[in-house]
């Protein structure tokens, strides 16, 4: 019986190693919404060094053999206690979960969240024969095409919005505009070289809007090369009112960026077409204007809420004249974002996946 069960919920995130990206503010969300007793958090070894949330964190996974560390891993919490929740899903964890079990793992036991589909739907054809073999896993999906895919397969799937964690609702201080922002982690889906383009473009015309640019690197600890380059053209770019930021931010100091900005998201319109983006709702819970790529998931939230400026140039050009159109009102951009930061709070609660792990729990443990 499910009652029965002891009151445990592991979370599996192998790439939790700093406050780089979204999986700190994902698992902090997860963590602090179960209402279990004992919350287990298996993270990469440099967790312990950061990690200030609710549960005990495990630091468990090396970067290098993760995947074959989680296979041992699964047969060590398949065989014990709680439930098991892999925050951050991809095939290869939907085939070590079926290898690690070695039999059918009993319903309720095992739970996995898909950001995106991405390459999985390339693998169709073996996630098809684990849905087979493991019909009772459940899949939780950030999208609903993603939740139709593996639905399709054969597994259990339902769409769970993203989880964040709870933070102060009141509405914001309108601030008056101060500088252009790109924020969190440095990479090429998200646009980066396009931010490079702008800045030296700024450079180049003698412009005057300050650009502060976080350059920190992702759950892999170190930048790949066509990053490294980008940000060599960042600091080569004379620019003056850059601001360049290439440490790791606290949680604190990565909010209060967003205070008087304006968000430059350029990402990619075909990988964030029905992706979403942790750093757009950051952005509107604060207040923030945002400038993001049209046709994206990005695009529909900001253009559904007026909290901002969607387009599919790319260009500095595009982009100056979208930031030009946030600035011609930036008062009432940024009021319609505070305002849709606060409903989104609520629609990407923890809730909806707690309601889905834990369908019989009541008791929120202190």
């Amino acid at each position: 019986m499910e009652s029965e069960l002891p009151m445990v919920l592991n979370i599996v995130e192998p790439t939790l190693n700093s406050h780089t990206g979204h999986c700190y503010s994902l698992v902090d969300a997860i963590a602090q919404a179960a209402p279990v007793d004992q919350v287990h958090i298996w993270a990469g070894r440099e967790s312990a060094k950061f990690w200030q949330g609710r549960g005990r964190i495990e630091p468990y996974f090396f970067r290098s053999i993760r995947k074959f560390q989680s296979y041992f891993l699964f047969r060590r919490l398949l065989a014990g206690p709680g439930k098991i929740l892999i925050s951050t899903a991809g095939t290869s964890d939907l085939m070590l979960l079926d290898w690690a079990a070695r039999r059918r793992i009993p319903e309720k036991k095992v739970y996995l969240y898909v950001h995106w589909l991405g390459a999985k739907a390339s693998k169709a054809a073996t996630l098809a024969k684990v849905a087979m073999a493991q019909p009772n896993l459940e899949i939780m999906c950030a999208t609903a095409s993603t939740t139709s895919f593996f639905k399709e397969l054969g597994f259990r799937s339902t769409t769970v919005s993203y989880p964040r964690a709870r933070v102060d609702s009141s509405p914001q201080s309108v601030q008056a505009f101060h500088h252009l922002l790109f924020a969190g982690a440095a990479r090429l889906d998200k646009g980066f070289e396009h931010i490079a383009n702008l800045v030296e473009d700024l450079a180049h015309t003698q412009a005057h809007w300050p650009i502060w640019v976080q350059a920190s690197s992702t759950h892999q600890t170190r930048h790949e090369p066509a990053i490294l380059s980008q940000i060599t053209r960042l600091r080569d770019s004379g620019y003056a009112n850059l601001v360049l930021m290439e440490n790791t931010l606290t949680p604190t100091d990565y909010q209060a960026m967003f205070s008087g900005a304006i968000s430059i998201q350029p990402y990619s319109a075909s990988d964030f077409e029905d992706r979403v983006s942790g750093v757009t709702l950051d952005a509107l819970s604060a207040g923030c204007p945002v400038v993001v790529t049209a046709n994206t998931w990005l695009g529909r939230v900001v253009m559904k809420h007026n909290a901002g400026v969607a387009t599919s140039d790319l260009s500095p050009l595009g982009l100056k004249k979208a930031v030009e159109e946030v600035l011609q009102d930036y008062a009432g951009y940024s009021l319609r974002a505070a305002k849709a930061g606060q409903l989104l709070c609520h629609e990407h609660s923890a809730a909806e996946m707690m309601a889905a792990i834990f369908q019989n729990v009541t008791t929120q443990s202190a």
